[in-house]
């Protein structure tokens, strides 16, 4: 693999996962994968295993047992933090974000964690293609906007001015100032990472088409449930029962019902995810 990569003009300085990163990506992402297998994983990996631990024994998991293990921390954390956790941390491991000031690491997180909540809960039972189970849908809720992570530590300064730009004008999305100040947005590059990284075809097609509307190639159900679990987490706070009906669900035959309740979930866990975020990644 080569240090670089150029799109549309732009040389992009490729980040570099941990050995076996990937694999631990792959891993998470099963919905059947065993309790004891998970924290075996995880042990691969010294850094990842120090911060769940710190976690587990912090005023955040609310509980004064000690706790000294992988194993006994998974326990105490609960599969989902778990693997969100793990998976934030391998992913941020080699960005310097921190390189574009309007980038805002914590504010990221927060919401790719709940966005990754929304397209885990929403996730339909049936007539899902079998990549896209429940634990796919949260990794590529937590990954969907890895393209501009990318960004923020490859191509600062560019990244900076869209961020400013779409801050300034509420109907100008990140995606578009992007374009505007790159040359391409978030789905295009971290569609390049995916490939560079390896993982599956059906993580890259979902993050490269998330934002393409009326897509319906191979893996559509994923971009359309990305798409309604954004809509869902920028109504958090503020939705009414009309509000949350405008959200246009019918292709992947979730009810309203549905919808609310996991808008009421998602309510009860936002203090929660946001109280994460910030612990593990306020510097």
């Amino acid at each position: 693999m080569t240090d670089t990569l150029t799109l549309n003009g732009q040389t992009l300085r490729i980040p570099v996962l941990a050995t076996g990163a990937t694999s631990l990506m792959k891993q998470l992402s099963d919905d059947n994968i065993p309790f004891e297998q998970l924290a075996s994983v995880i042990e691969q990996f010294p850094s990842i295993s120090m911060r769940l631990i710190a976690l587990a024994n912090s005023a955040w998991s609310g509980s004064s047992v000690e706790v000294t293990s992988v194993m006994d921390a998974c326990t105490r954390l609960g599969f989902n933090v778990v693997r969100s956790t793990s998976i934030a941390l391998v992913v941020s491991a080699p960005f310097d974000p921190h390189r574009c000031p309007a980038f805002q690491p914590v504010r990221y997180w927060q919401d790719s964690m709940l966005i990754a909540e929304a397209a885990f809960g929403l996730t339909p039972q049936d007539d899902m293609p079998s990549p896209l189970c429940s634990q796919t849908m949260r990794t590529l809720g937590l990954l969907h906007n890895l393209g501009l992570l990318w960004l923020a530590d490859s191509m600062p300064e560019q990244t900076q001015a869209a961020l400013l730009l779409s801050s300034k004008d509420d109907t100008l999305s990140v995606s578009q100032a992007l374009i505007e100040t790159c040359g391409f947005d978030y789905c295009t590059v971290a569609e390049a990472l995916c490939h560079e990284w390896h993982l599956p075809d059906a993580m890259s097609r979902v993050l490269a088409h998330q934002n393409t509307p009326g897509y319906r190639a191979q893996h559509w159900q994923g971009t359309e449930l990305l798409r309604i679990s954004k809509q869902l987490i920028k109504t958090l706070g503020t939705a009414t029962p009309e509000s949350l009906a405008q959200i246009e669900t019918d292709t992947l035959g979730i009810g309203f019902a549905t919808l609310r309740a996991e808008y009421r979930r998602l309510e009860q866990l936002q203090p929660r995810i946001n109280d994460l975020a910030s612990s593990l990644f306020l510097s």
